[in-house]
């Protein structure tokens, strides 16, 4: 449409509407036609109810008269001429049911029989369906899940920057990779949820180039999260911009923004959200185990101590993580943790921080759109169960999700971390304990260090956390690359006592590579009883809960910080805004109702307290708290000190 006016007129014609002019002319080309297409939208809306690919195979579009259809998950696309009728194709020629068929993804061998059966059965299949749980299969919800689960069996192939989706046609998938341009790269992955509508669903769009060149086709799919849904092909193109026009097109149709202005991205009721996704080389961490031999075939191998080997490959094992986050309800297969980018991230922090703005009003309708529009970011796989059960409508539901975006933040940083490899070919656990930054010792167990430590994590199990006990496996002593030197200005600090922190096992190649962190400014303050900070605890229980361990994934990680607290404000109760310290002031203590005896605890030769004596009831302290918490709003006030390795015994009731 644009294509011959000047660059100069192209940008005219964008500054006039309000729109970005930067770049160069194919991209003020694509912008401004995609602006005219939005002017023009009841037009060409009206002219287009024939969506689908055409019956001689060019990609021209069906007839007026074709009907739209309303699909299963509430998305509404043209039946275009998905409808074959057997008379209708008995009068093509084979060449002509050759080119159909290759345009729709489908085998165009064998007889000219074969391929109209070919053409009918997929007809079928595209007019029935997959469809939301009104019209789900004999057997119910329990039928739909069993056939989601066959679904993820599907592999998926990747040539170029981006995966071809798993669901793509094998014929297709072996001759057809996605269209890279430049930095673009033509494919998105749209997600929408609308808790009152009992809406949770996604779009794909992909731009499919021959292998061989010349050949172009769109492919879309749509249906419920967690569902394979309904596809579709559109083409074969000719020319690469006709492919893009289309991709643009729907792009735009189902966001309401531009392709070419997605960075700026813009979300809006009753739309689809683009996630953004990384391109990064990240299949590596999800085979590295395959190509380089099992675990044990590693541990044999690596030059790593032993001990030290067997905790690398549990921390730093991309499965585990993934598991972890799909039984906390997040969609991997919709947005893979390796495609997580950390714009993605705060975007949840921000839907969170707004959702806490509002929860103590009770407004249900606001929360059901802040809640859909979290896990619209968020992508979460619910099933085929209600939405309205998944609201986010109270602090602990805050909390918890809350927590989740925690976690993928630092599956954010370890995915990064680990598709790395370059230096590990021979000795990939190798590589990854270098690339933690941390010098791990293991501890005798005759050891004096170690009898403390197993001495103050006996004594301070807690008489309310009785579900459990833990053994230890291993314990070593840590020293993360220049924590020592930004501690210095703490080391003579007064009151630098051994605190404990536990975290998810899928937090810890984060943790220990970055460090400790505190929350960011899009999090909620309200997720963080005394503010944003780093919390610690002097009750090994206390923060052993906060590993979430299970009967199926029994390990645990906690770390034991020598931590500077100086002169510590004490509160008996919340205080969102605690990290702004009063004078002189270094640090919170909630105060708890139990606490160990201090009576009993000791000192190290570099001056640190270890609260190791036995718990004792505090009764004038009478605030909100169990047991104490220590906040600290400066990571230079912590050095590492020890990591332990724990087995919880969960007690049958």
């Amino acid at each position: 449409m644009s294509a011959r006016l000047r660059v100069e007129e192209l940008r005219a014609e964008l500054q006039r509407r309000g729109l970005d002019d930067s770049g160069n002319k194919p991209a003020l080309v694509r912008r401004l036609d995609a602006a005219i297409r939005k002017e023009e939208k009841p037009a060409v809306a009206a002219a287009a109810d024939g969506d689908g690919v055409a019956a001689d195979g060019k990609g021209n579009g069906g007839g007026k008269g074709n009907k739209r259809k309303r699909t299963g998950d509430g998305e509404e696309e043209g039946n275009g001429d998905a409808s074959l009728e057997a008379a209708k194709l008995e009068g093509m020629s084979y060449p002509e049911l050759q080119g159909l068929a290759n345009s729709r993804g489908l085998a165009a061998n064998g007889s000219k029989k074969d391929v109209i059966k070919r053409l009918l059965l997929a007809s079928a299949n595209a007019i029935d369906g997959v469809q939301d749980e009104k019209r789900a299969p004999k057997g119910g919800v329990e039928k739909v899940e069993e056939e989601v689960k066959k679904e993820k069996m599907v592999t998926a192939i990747k040539k170029g920057a981006a995966v071809l989706d798993q669901h793509i046609s094998d014929h297709v998938k072996v001759n057809y990779h996605v269209l890279q341009v430049g930095d673009d790269i033509y494919d998105a992955t749209l997600n929408q949820t609308n808790v009152g509508d009992n809406n949770n669903k996604f779009f794909i769009i992909q731009v499919l180039e021959s292998d061989a060149g010349g050949s172009f086709m769109v492919y879309n799919r749509w249906g419920r999260v967690g569902a394979r849904g309904q596809d579709k092909l559109h083409g074969p193109f000719s020319t690469q911009d006709q492919a893009i026009y289309e991709f643009e097109k729907k792009f735009q149709d189902k966001t309401n923004n531009l392709w070419c202005d997605r960075k700026k991205f813009k979300c809006y009721a009753k739309k689809y959200t683009w996630l953004e996704m990384d391109y990064g080389e990240t299949d590596k961490e999800t085979n590295k185990a395959e190509k380089k031999g099992s675990i044990t075939d590693q541990i044999k191998e690596t030059k790593l101590e032993t001990r030290i080997a067997q905790f690398i490959s549990l921390i730093c094992n991309i499965s585990m993580m993934k598991q972890q986050m799909v039984e906390l309800g997040y969609n991997a297969d919709k947005l893979p943790l390796g495609k997580l980018s950390k714009s993605t991230i705060l975007k949840g922090y921000d839907v969170l921080k707004r959702i806490s703005n509002v929860i103590s009003r009770a407004d249900r309708r606001q929360l059901e759109q802040l809640t859909g529009e979290f896990y619209t970011v968020i992508p979460h796989d619910f099933g085929f169960k209600k939405m309205c059960e998944f609201i986010i409508d109270t602090p602990q539901k805050l909390k918890a999700k809350l927590e989740m975006v925690e976690a993928l933040g630092e599956i954010e940083i370890a995915t990064k971390l680990l598709e790395d490899d370059s230096s590990g070919q021979d000795d990939p656990l190798y590589a990854r304990y270098k690339q933690l930054h941390c010098e791990f010792t293991p501890l005798e167990a005759d050891s004096e260090e170690y009898s403390m430590i197993k001495a103050y994590l006996m004594n301070t199990h807690g008489k309310t956390h009785s579900g459990y006990t833990v053994d230890i496996v291993q314990i070593f002593k840590v020293s993360r690359h220049g924590e020592t030197e930004r501690f210095q200005k703490f080391a003579s600090t007064g009151n630098r006592m051994l605190l404990w922190h536990g975290s998810r096992l899928s937090n810890w190649t984060g943790i220990l590579s970055q460090g400790l962190r505190i929350a960011p400014p899009e999090a909620p303050v309200t997720g963080y009883m005394f503010g944003k900070g780093v919390y610690f605890a002097d009750m090994f229980s206390k923060s052993a809960n906060y590993c979430y361990a299970s009967e199926a994934s029994r390990s645990g990680v906690l770390l034991l910080c020598e931590v500077a607290l100086g002169d510590m404000n004490e509160l008996l109760d919340a205080d969102y805004d605690a990290n702004n310290l009063p004078k002189g002031k270094l640090s919170t203590k909630g105060v708890g109702q139990t606490a160990p005896d201090l009576s009993e605890s000791k000192t190290t030769d570099d001056g640190v307290v270890v609260p190791l004596g036995k718990p004792k009831q505090e009764p004038s302290k009478r605030g909100s708290l169990l047991y104490n918490e220590y906040i600290v709003y400066n990571v230079d006030q912590i050095r590492m000190r020890y990591v332990l390795h724990v087995s919880f015994n969960f007690k049958r009731r």
